[in-house]
């Protein structure tokens, strides 16, 4: 493997103007017109700080967890087949409460919303769950050190930008012993829902990996784990059903499947050379997972979207990322009903293919409408084109299938 540090501000030398997602919503950007500082680059810094700050509990829990069956003390079994740990609600509580909390931003959106944490007395709650006494002091230190960084926040440059935060990304990965695919998602979005900045960052490998960007101010840096071969004809696949749409496409195109792990390790993986594209159409992934992840991979020179419309005239339609009751991005009977997108689970039939033709029947941040996501490296017209065929020459016999 071979680590690359990237400390600069450069623009992305490539011509993808063209393909950067467009919002639905009329185009304003207060933020490409704001003065002369950079603030979507300071607020890019500052979290990868507070992401540094972090990464040392998430290992001292990780070198500890238990899987959530019997008497785990740390872990307890998603209804939707995910596991939640102590360190995702603890971590989600430290970013949103004291780093973000406050009027700085106009929205705040995390996956583990519903977690009532207690890290202020002893004993430490997540949840039902008390945190192991042997936590106690390392959790206090850092969140004194996240209060810490909360401070050098702007407390208005950022007041219409809506922050979407996934405290742990992959934690079936963290709680299996698969921790260098584990990484923290945050990302920045304008009034309209579209990612500004964002970065990933990957807290248990040694030295810790990571990208963070913004596109708006040519903004790029972190520390990679690059591809020894580089392989842009690589397709990343789930490690799930491959659908039928994702497989005839990559043989198709005469592109190849390459195994991978959790939404926000895959995009790191397109920025690192791994592989070319990322497609889906089958959901199971929602806008926590795509916020940040689009942010980077846009500042590297590449491109994430809804699948539709790139299928339909190779149109890149972004992801609406903002704080709602209902599913902004929902279409009417295109979607599959599934365990995973479920409002409520009870109306899922395990055998039944359900169209949903009512949005309230969904969940409000899942992502419906299927991904595209191409590295740097694809961004050039024949390839894009080449994608774009072979999609096309195949949907007829196996159409994508949105869940």
């Amino acid at each position: 493997m071979q680590f690359r540090s990237l400390h600069f501000l450069a623009a992305i030398a490539l011509s993808v103007d063209a393909f950067v997602p467009k919002s639905t919503f009329a185009r304003s950007s207060k933020f490409a017109l704001q003065a002369s500082s950079k603030p979507l680059t300071e607020l890019c810094e500052i979290t990868k700080e507070a992401c540094d700050v972090v990464a040392p509990l998430l290992k001292e829990m990780y070198s500890q967890i238990k899987i959530g069956t019997g008497t785990s003390d740390t872990a307890l079994f998603k209804s939707d087949a995910t596991f939640f740990t102590i360190a995702d609600g603890i971590v989600q509580h430290m970013f949103i409460e004291y780093l973000f909390g406050g009027e700085k931003f106009h929205e705040i959106v995390g996956e583990e919303d519903d977690s009532i944490v207690n890290i202020l007395e002893t004993p430490y709650t997540v949840d039902s769950l008390v945190v192991p006494e042997e936590f106690e002091e390392l959790i206090s230190s850092t969140l004194e050190n996240v209060k810490a960084l909360a401070s050098k926040i702007d407390q208005t440059a950022y007041s219409d930008m809506t922050i979407f935060v996934d405290p742990i990304d992959g934690t079936r990965e963290f709680a299996t012993g698969k921790g260098d695919k584990v990484t923290i998602l945050v990302g920045y979005n304008d009034a309209e829902g579209i990612p500004a900045a964002g970065i990933i960052y990957r807290p248990l490998t040694e030295p810790a990996q990571w990208a963070s960007g913004s596109k708006r101010e040519e903004f790029t840096d972190g520390v990679l784990d690059l591809a020894e071969e580089p392989n842009p004809k690589g397709v990343l696949i789930t490690d799930g059903k491959v659908s039928p749409f994702i497989k005839s496409t990559i043989e198709n195109s005469g592109m190849n499947m390459v195994p991978s792990l959790a939404s926000g390790n895959r995009v790191l993986m397109l920025v690192e050379g791994k592989a070319g594209a990322y497609i889906r159409d089958t959901g199971g992934f929602c806008k926590w997972d795509t916020s940040g992840p689009q942010a980077v991979l846009e500042a590297y020179g590449g491109v994430m979207a809804k699948l539709p419309e790139f299928l339909d005239n190779k149109e890149m339609v972004s992801y609406t990322h903002l704080k709602t009751p209902l599913n902004l991005d929902f279409c009417k009977r295109s979607v599959g009903l599934t365990l995973s997108n479920a409002r409520d689970k009870k109306m899922f039939i395990p055998g039944l293919d359900s169209i949903v033709t009512d949005v309230h029947l969904v969940k409000e941040y899942n992502c419906v409408q299927g991904l595209v996501a191409l590295a740097p490296t694809k961004m050039e017209t024949f390839y894009l084109n080449a994608i774009h065929s072979a999609m096309n020459n195949i949907k007829k016999e196996s159409p994508p299938m949105y869940t």
